[in-house]
């Protein structure tokens, strides 16, 4: 099925909030203070570490004004570019399929 036009490096939703605080000039801790959760949890989603959730992008769209729906589906292309490229996922796959066209 190829890889349905996804660039070669998956982008995490974190990489343009920060990209966007950084050029506003809004420090990850001001961010944090501004929605309410910890610096860790704010710099961990920043740098990729943890998965953006759709209670999260709500708030960050209420400080930023990013749309919660475009970051959450930068959060699902993440997550499937990388289970596409994960490889022991990638055998299981294979499995299922030759399973599946004797069906």
């Amino acid at each position: 099925m190829g890889n349905l036009g996804y660039g070669a490096f998956p982008t995490h939703p974190g990489e343009v909030i920060k990209d966007e605080i950084e050029s506003r000039g809004i420090s990850q801790r001001q961010l944090a203070d501004s929605i309410g959760l910890t610096y860790s949890v704010v710099n961990e989603i920043l740098n990729g570490h943890r998965p953006l959730t759709a209670k999260t992008a709500l708030m960050i769209e209420a400080a930023l004004d990013i749309p919660a729906d475009a970051l959450m589906y930068l959060q699902t292309k993440y997550n499937m570019q990388t289970s596409r490229n994960d490889k022991s996922i990638t055998k299981i796959l294979g499995n299922i399929r030759k399973i599946a066209a004797v069906l």
